[in-house]
């Protein structure tokens, strides 16, 4: 069987178009889609004249109705002249005698994705000639496919010059050995418009992980039985953090926090608040109060170096191994352009992270929480943070209450466009923070 690329590009065009809204990993949620175009498609492998599948990387532009810029995303699509039904969920089109899906559901589509990696037989035995494999059923702004239970292979989706700080920053790590992130083993990467891109990346996996979301809502549920236990697991997240942030200090430097660069922190900040009202009413009478936070930064006249970070640190980003806490996903927050995510950030970002996400926990617990649950795992994080790295959170208070802040804001535009049913969660929080929130009140 022979297919004609010209041919089909066009046909597939349009049903991408449809296609691609309706999927996670669409960053731009809201704005319709004027016309998907393929502005380059690289082959992988191709055994369709023997009854397999070919395997093409497709890179998209999307332009928008509403003539906004363009974004470029990337899909790696099989064709087959026939599926079986464990493929069917990932179809994207039926074009003539062939069927174009996501290469994904593919085992051994997803085996020649990971060896353009370089990963496969670095360290140890390369994966089968038909691997076994499984996408990841989470939420991510990227996909991710477990490969023979021992490699994640990340492919990332919205595509944007510079190297993406998943890569970037594990490889500043990797020379470290810090024990607090997963080996990166290999990386494709290449050019678009005379600039470097990441496409996708591999790491080692592990198998026996529990996220910490996972293992806080648990204790949650259990209540004040459980608490002091997980305030040791909080504690040594606090550790974990902390040698992270101290490791990507010195292989990539920070810089000074005074006045200045907290007025434009204000800035910043309040910009970011009435973007997120424009988008969400609910954030509408809020403002103010938000504002006048945010405001308060003026008062002060240094802050902790600003340094590259995680930069969307929560409890969902930490894996419980045998070997302790380890960090996931540095790709950044989504909805960031790629220069705002590789920007240096004060750690303090990272932390309002976690501390909001210990109170997600427990708002999300199918049974109350007893006591302060989430205020005492917030205290046990940040005094774990404050013995590795010196510096205590909560003597910053009013920056750190500013992070946390924005990180609530954040979370209501998100649940917004992903999760409308959650989205009482964060904007209670954000009235809270203004309304009963005092820089002197600690966390």
């Amino acid at each position: 069987m022979t297919v004609d690329m010209t041919t089909l590009e066009g046909r597939l065009e349009r049903a991408l178009t449809a296609w691609v809204p309706w999927q996670r990993w669409y960053g731009s949620k809201g704005r319709p889609p004027h016309r998907t175009s393929i502005v380059r498609t690289t082959a992988f492998t191709d055994t369709l004249r023997s009854g397999g599948a070919r395997g093409v990387l497709l890179l998209l532009r999307i332009t928008f109705t509403d003539g906004g810029p363009p974004e470029y995303y990337q899909v790696p699509v099989g064709i087959r002249a026939a599926l079986g039904p464990e493929l069917e969920p990932y179809v994207i089109a039926a074009v003539d005698d062939i069927v174009v899906y996501e290469a994904v559901g593919d085992p051994p589509l997803v085996g020649a994705l990971l060896r353009l990696t370089g990963a496969a037989g670095r360290r140890d035995a390369p994966p089968a000639p038909h691997p076994s494999s499984r996408p990841l059923g989470v939420e991510q702004t990227h996909t991710s496919v477990v490969v023979d239970e021992r490699y994640l292979l990340k492919i990332f989706r919205r595509i944007s010059t510079g190297t993406n700080p998943d890569v970037e920053l594990l490889r500043a790590l990797g020379s470290t050995a810090n024990p607090h992130v997963t080996g990166l083993r290999g990386a494709v990467e290449g050019e678009l418009d005379g600039e470097p891109v990441t496409y996708a990346m591999v790491q080692d996996y592990l198998p026996e992980a529990t996220d910490g979301y996972t293992a806080a809502r648990a204790a949650a549920r259990a209540g004040a039985a459980r608490a002091g236990a997980f305030a040791r697991e909080a504690y040594a997240m606090g550790e974990a953090v902390a040698r992270v942030h101290a490791d990507l200090a010195e292989r990539l430097g920070t810089a000074p926090t005074g006045a200045a660069e907290l007025a434009a922190l204000d800035e910043e900040l309040t910009a970011g608040a009435e973007a997120a009202a424009r988008r969400v009413a609910a954030l509408r009478p809020l403002l103010p109060a938000v504002r006048a936070a945010y405001g308060r930064l003026r008062g002060l006249t240094s802050g902790p170096p600003v340094q590259r970070v995680h930069g969307d640190l929560h409890l969902g980003q930490l894996l419980r191994s045998a070997g302790g806490w380890i960090l996931a996903d540095f790709e950044g927050a989504p909805g960031l352009s790629l220069a705002e995510r590789r920007a240096s950030h004060s750690p303090l970002r990272d932390i309002a992270g976690m501390l909001r996400s210990f109170d997600y926990a427990a708002r999300c617990a199918e049974a109350p929480v007893t006591g302060h649950w989430a205020d005492r795992c917030a205290d046990a994080f940040c005094d774990g943070y404050a013995r590795v790295s010196g510096l205590d959170p909560r003597e910053h208070a009013l920056l750190l209450r500013a992070c946390v802040l924005a990180r609530a804001v954040h979370e209501v535009v998100y649940e917004h466009d992903h999760r409308p049913g959650r989205i009482s969660v964060p904007l209670e929080a954000v009235a809270e923070l203004v309304q009963h929130g005092h820089p002197d009140s600690g966390n």
